[in-house]
């Protein structure tokens, strides 16, 4: 302040004008209010960080919680990175011990429900839960092959009533016909009748006794995932791993590596069971392995997979661990066995030296 106010006695002290309007600036720089911070995170950002720490236990470590947060944050974001899974699941030098005793724990199973779990007819019921929303908002009734598209591809509903019904060009009008198909398709749990697919419940008894954790992936909402699970008495094997409807996966591979984050695991060790062609390209898009289970195709339209089969009971933790043959577990590197030279003598390197002078040459210090 001593400066700024010598600074205005010696320019109001001189004659001319223009020095005189310089102190203003000054003034006006030195005497300004701090502006807020700019905000760095979005509203629902923060909210989502925010809901990560809620839950924090005073017991467990630093990188438990820091891996807990992570895989929330994973979950809600739109995009899934298979390195990001890949580094995040990296098993460390005890959980590569573990593996060494029980090397199935170390790999982990995605089911499709619909044709692998269970035999379920969903397109009619989903038919006419679009039908009864065309009614409503007066647009022409979709047809039964694009609720077939729609249901096989995972589009969301917005995106289905705006790029593949095209009904509406406006975003909101299409999220108000995509509410409520949702609420109507929660009213259709008593009509679903799923039936088991032979071997399933074996298999996944098998694969439970093995520590290998198991994930179910269906196009349904969660309320009618549930209760479809429930009615086939399969609930247990999931322990509440699904991905559904509502985790907005548009295609099977961000659906997949959901799954993979909810097994925990990394998705080259993780399997996908499934009947449908594309759900086996976006397995290897994933980088995981990929089961066919002749149902919906045959067996020669399956031959991207991995492994097919025609029934579950076909299988046993002996194929899973073929399927990862190209995985190890070693806890410890191994180390390269450096073969020793010897060093040629002192002497011989001398003797080596004199050969290279000639007798019959001039002799330097004489």
């Amino acid at each position: 302040w001593q400066n700024v106010a010598a600074t205005e006695q010696h320019t109001a002290r001189g004659a001319d004008g223009y020095t005189n309007m310089r102190v203003a600036p000054v003034l006006a720089v030195v005497l300004a209010p701090r502006t807020a911070p700019r905000r760095r995170y979005s509203p629902a950002a923060t909210a989502r960080r925010a809901a990560s720490y809620d839950d924090d236990d005073d017991g467990e470590t630093y990188e438990a919680a820091w891996r807990r947060r992570r895989v929330a944050t994973l979950k809600a974001a739109p995009e899934i990175s298979v390195d990001e899974v890949q580094d995040l699941f990296e098993p460390d030098y005890l959980q590569k011990r573990l593996y060494e005793r029980s090397p199935e724990s170390a790999f982990g199973a995605v089911f499709r429900l619909e044709g692998v779990v269970a035999d379920v007819e969903v397109l009619p019921a989903f038919v006419d839960a679009w039908t009864a929303v065309a009614a409503e908002f007066d647009y022409a009734p979709p047809s039964a092959r694009d609720v077939d598209y729609v249901l096989r591809a995972g589009v969301r509903t917005e995106v289905a009533v705006d790029s593949v019904f095209r009904w509406t060009r406006d975003w909101g009008a299409a999220r108000a016909a995509a509410d409520r198909y949702g609420e109507l398709v929660a009213e259709l749990g008593d009509e679903l009748e799923p039936a088991p697919r032979a071997g399933v419940e074996p298999w996944l008894r098998d694969l439970r006794n093995g520590n290998v954790p198991c994930c179910a992936v269906s196009r349904l909402p969660r309320k009618l995932l549930d209760a479809c699970l429930g009615r086939l008495n399969l609930t247990d094997y999931f322990d509440g791993r699904v991905v559904c409807a509502e985790d907005d996966r548009d295609r099977a591979q961000q659906a997949f590596l959901h799954a993979a984050v909810e097994l925990g695991r990394q998705p080259s060790r993780v399997v996908v069971f499934s009947d449908s062609v594309d759900d086996l390209i976006a397995a290897h898009e994933a980088e995981m392995r990929a089961v066919g289970v002749v149902g919906a195709h045959p067996a020669y339209e399956l031959r991207v997979a991995d492994l097919v089969v025609r029934d579950l009971d076909e299988l046993r933790l002996a194929n899973v661990r073929k399927l990862f043959a190209d995985v190890d577990f070693d806890p410890l590197p191994e180390l390269e066995v450096l073969l020793e030279t010897e060093a040629p003598p002192v002497d011989t390197l001398y003797e080596d030296l004199d050969d290279d002078y000639d007798d019959d040459g001039p002799d330097f210090f004489s």
